[in-house]
């Protein structure tokens, strides 16, 4: 399994170094005509396995160049950047496999100790406690919500692909329904949700998961069941979401994962609007294509 961020446009390179200020980025700068940036490609994938708490990431040189020489000066492939609060640590220039291994070693920080997620075997918390945040891997510009308010939208909670810990909120608009669709700039495998409301009347009761579903309307979910489905959640523990607790999914099924649609029916107080404060994805980065690709393909 790949741990791999393939960096795009310099915003995601931003919202990473962001995201990732009191840790360690590391960043690849390669080429495609470039012998020794494939030679070292496995043995930096390897690192990206082994060192799970660390970011690293791939810029293709070609295809950013304002990233490669205008921020960081980049003159020879490839070349591998150690970045803390967004300052060079430490620069690899050539495929050394040592160098780039001692360095890794050198300013990754302690790895978190893996922790108990409640009931399972110890092979499920085991991976569970490797699962990351997937909000990272948003596509933003395709990001939307049906039936959402003009002016508590979706963007207003995950337009900076970060988890919302601030007052915007996210409110439906005609009624209690909302058809939320999220797609990932790369294929990921999803293991549990967190959705956060904090005025409980008003937090999701009943939802519908379904993915890789493009042009998905109200009129393809309200009577859908598994498995059209990917899942159904017919209760949700107000405890859980107001105490963003991570809400377990049928693993198997969200597997390669371009896109994630979460239809909201119905809410604890059968209220006229639902609210969301806060939404997150957790589980791992499977393979580095390009979502943009796969979206075209499903149309």
């Amino acid at each position: 399994m790949a741990f791999l961020r393939h960096i795009h446009t310099p915003s995601d390179l931003e919202t990473l170094l962001t995201n990732k200020t009191s840790g360690l980025v590391v960043i690849d700068f390669h080429a495609a005509w470039c012998g020794p940036c494939h030679a070292i490609a496995p043995f930096y994938e390897q690192l990206s396995q082994q060192y799970t708490h660390v970011a690293f990431a791939k810029v293709d040189v070609d295809a950013l160049p304002s990233v490669a020489k205008k921020y960081y000066n980049v003159k020879s492939m490839p070349t591998f950047l150690l970045i803390k609060n967004h300052n060079v640590v430490e620069t690899i220039a050539g495929a050394d496999k040592g160098a780039l291994s001692t360095a890794v070693q050198t300013h990754a920080p302690p790895a978190p100790a893996a922790t108990s997620l409640g009931e399972g075997s110890s092979k499920d918390e085991s991976a569970a406690s490797k699962d990351v945040s997937l909000l990272e891997y948003l596509d933003s510009t395709q990001l939307n919500c049906l039936n959402e308010s003009d002016t508590h939208n979706i963007k207003s909670i995950l337009g900076n692909k970060t988890l919302n810990t601030g007052k915007s909120y996210l409110e439906s608009d005609s009624d209690e329904q909302l058809l939320i669709n999220l797609y990932f700039n790369q294929a990921v495998r999803i293991r549990s949700i967190v959705i956060h409301t904090v005025d409980a009347s008003h937090a999701p009761k009943a939802i519908k998961l379904a993915i890789n579903r493009p042009a998905l309307g109200f009129e393809d979910v309200e009577s859908a069941t598994e498995p059209d489905m990917a899942q159904v959640i017919e209760q949700l523990s107000p405890d859980d979401i107001a105490n963003s607790r991570r809400i377990p999914l049928r693993y198997v099924r969200f597997q390669s994962v371009g896109s994630l649609h979460i239809f909201v029916a119905s809410n604890q107080g059968n209220e006229d609007e639902t609210r969301i404060n806060a939404i997150d994805v957790f589980g791992q980065p499977v393979e580095t294509t390009k979502m943009a690709n796969f979206h075209a393909a499903e149309e």
